[in-house]
């Protein structure tokens, strides 16, 4: 998967109207909705508005694209199961559930433009 396709992507929605998405757990729990947008070069996550059950955030997140990058280059370990990578990607990025949704998302959007 190629971090930057999938960045502009979702960047790209983001910036023409902000949406919400389901986080994607891999156990068995309820899946919480978040909203996303933009703010210059990052992606803003917030409090779903629309959908429920939502996230319980204090504050919106701020994503760049570096995090956005580190998180991606485990998506497919962690898709395959693989044990212990949630554990080890989240020592290292608090955003990776959000990531995580929005690399699933992005894999689903055609190029817009």
């Amino acid at each position: 998967m190629n971090a930057q396709i999938l960045w502009d992507k979702i960047h790209d929605k983001a910036s023409l109207s902000e949406f919400e998405i389901q986080t994607v757990p891999q156990v068995r729990r309820e899946p919480l909705w978040f909203q996303v947008s933009t703010q210059g070069n990052y992606l803003i996550i917030s409090k779903a508005r629309n959908n429920r059950p939502s996230v319980n955030l204090s504050f919106d997140r701020k994503i760049n694209y570096k995090d956005f990058e580190f998180v991606c280059g485990y998506y497919e370990r962690w898709l395959r199961g693989e044990t212990g990578v949630r554990h080890e990607v989240s020592r290292k990025s608090r955003n990776t559930a959000y990531i995580f949704a929005l690399i699933a998302e992005a894999a689903k959007l055609k190029s817009i433009g």
